[in-house]
């Protein structure tokens, strides 16, 4: 794996990956190439310590990081008790095995905005930006209410 930025600048768009597995070089890539700069945990202890002090624009969370499942995901469930004013800021992005990818539902089921079956991952650009484009829309919306009634956003 590359050498990754510790710091980010003002602006940059940023993505934290969390996983274990070979899928992480790949993922990476892709997102670099999607213009993110990049953070990497191969564990849930270590994905959280960067939450705590990085909001990011992109969380990518393999579902089975560090032999995890759905239920025991330290990533998940830390990020599933947060605060909407501070989830809305992230697209969280799941992949695994038991997910079709683009499947709404299973994505509103598991409280993220998009999953990815691992065999997908050679398209996740076009896929990214899809389920991205619909993220972007619906926020902005919410974000321009949540302004207008003094509420930030």
């Amino acid at each position: 794996m590359s050498t990754e930025q510790e710091f980010f600048d003002i602006g940059d768009k940023t993505a934290l990956i969390c996983d274990d597995s070979t899928h992480t070089d790949p993922l990476k890539k892709t997102i670099e190439e999607l213009g993110y700069k990049c953070h990497t945990a191969e564990t849930s202890e270590r994905a959280i310590e960067r939450m705590k002090y990085t909001t990011y624009d992109l969380i990518a969370v393999a579902e089975s990081l560090s032999g995890s499942n759905l239920e025991t995901n330290g990533v998940l469930r830390y990020l599933g008790p947060l605060p909407m004013a501070q989830r809305r800021n992230s697209f969280v992005l799941l992949i695994g095995e038991s997910f079709r990818t683009l499947d709404a539902m299973q994505a509103y089921t598991e409280s993220v905005r998009l999953v990815v079956h691992p065999k997908d991952l050679a398209n996740l650009g076009p896929v990214f930006k899809k389920g991205f484009t619909e993220f972007e829309t619906f926020y902005r919306v919410c974000k321009d209410v949540l302004a207008a009634t003094g509420e930030g956003g």
